[in-house]
């Protein structure tokens, strides 16, 4: 499965998560093959792209969890925005409270990890479902770490809240990557979300600790907090938030960048050079499957692999079966780990050379008399 940016799509590519309309009806199913009509369809929706299976790919299977996930994932994205759009109304937002204990309900518990899935977003819904999946990761993050009933509560509120003022980003801005934003971009950027936190203040009735937690996470997100000395006792809701945050915003697909694996997320989060909390990182790594059973990976020495089971001490260091040599290697043994390591989620099970893009590029270099055509003898 592979990312592929709505420019970039051609007929005949076949879907790796299915598409729905505005209204959450399922427009194309998983398989699916995309026609000249689909495409237009996607262009029009503005979604920043698409996963597609390779040709030589199978479906991956999909259990009824992954399922409802997906399904749970598109409906709520419409209850957020009406919340959001009640808030920026001036309006008391009704469904708030309801989400938010539908949320932890689900994903605020400890009978078990879940399948964290991203979804295909556009300019117009990214704010909502970011803010959504934030709050997925800091339910089940949150009841990891035991922070008790009221303070999950606050910290899932905080998390779909946290971005309102974003909904005010010119769009032009919104389509920029990170480092093509100037000075001026992100200095408006701020300026919006100071503006949210003021629209919340003055048009919620939240509790002071909420509006505490977004502000500490604003705060983080300026840099303030990155020089100076972490505290001795770290607010945990506040990391949670942050640690959430990171998590989808490297995942989640983006214009112009290819998202990130979930395992080249938990890299980041877990080195020390990016100041995370290592306790909250840990309980992501209990809530979500990040290295499950059956991931297939390349590894540092070049070869790839699958996952045979997770190691629940070190998420890094499981089981795996190699490619190369059909062996089992166990990479909890320090003399097997100095020779391998995870690299990274294996992008692609396709290992036939594409040539398409190529051999478009080799067309363009004969025309302008940069290439040769070899003639073999004979």
């Amino acid at each position: 499965m592979i990312f592929v940016s709505s420019e970039k799509l051609k007929s005949g590519m076949r879907l790796a998560k299915p598409i729905f309309n505005k209204q959450g009806v399922m427009l194309y199913e998983r398989d699916s093959k995309l026609t000249s009509q689909g495409i237009n369809s996607i262009k029009n929706f503005g979604l920043i792209g698409i996963y597609v299976l390779e040709p030589a790919e199978p479906l991956p299977p999909m259990t009824e969890e992954d399922r409802e996930f997906e399904r749970f994932q598109t409906m709520s994205v419409f209850t957020l925005q009406e919340i959001m759009d009640d808030i920026r109304a001036g309006t008391h937002p009704h469904k708030l409270e309801t989400l938010t204990a539908e949320i932890l309900r689900r994903f605020g518990r400890r009978d078990g990890k879940f399948s964290f899935t991203q979804n295909l977003r556009s300019a117009e819904d990214n704010v909502f479902k970011h803010s959504l999946n934030t709050a997925i990761l800091s339910a089940g993050i949150a009841a990891e770490l035991n922070l008790g009933a009221e303070k999950q509560r606050y910290t899932v509120i905080a998390a779909m809240l946290h971005d309102i003022g974003s909904l005010d980003i010119p769009e032009p801005i919104m389509r920029k990557k990170s480092d093509e934003l100037s000075d001026e971009d992100n200095e408006l950027i701020q300026r919006c979300r100071e503006e949210g936190y003021r629209l919340l203040r003055d048009n919620c009735d939240l509790d002071s600790e909420i509006m505490k937690n977004i502000s500490s996470l604003l705060r983080e997100l300026r840099g303030e907090s990155q020089n100076g000395p972490k505290p001795k006792t770290p607010d945990l809701q506040v990391e949670t938030l942050k640690v959430a945050y990171v998590f989808d915003m490297m995942t989640a697909m983006k214009y112009g960048e290819e998202p990130q694996s979930d395992i080249a997320a938990y890299k980041y989060l877990h080195h020390p050079r990016n100041r995370m909390n290592q306790q909250v990182v840990r309980a992501l790594t209990r809530a979500i499957h990040i290295v499950p059973m059956g991931c297939t990976i390349q590894l540092t020495d070049g070869s790839k692999g699958i996952v045979l089971t997770e190691n629940e001490d070190d998420i890094l260091r499981p089981f795996i079966l190699s490619f190369n040599d059909n062996r089992i290697y166990n990479l909890t043994d320090g003399r097997v780990y100095e020779k391998m390591q995870i690299k990274d989620v294996l992008k692609t099970m396709d290992n036939r050379y594409i040539m398409t893009d190529k051999f478009a590029e080799y067309q363009e270099a004969l025309r302008k008399g940069e290439a040769k055509v070899v003639h073999l003898p004979g």
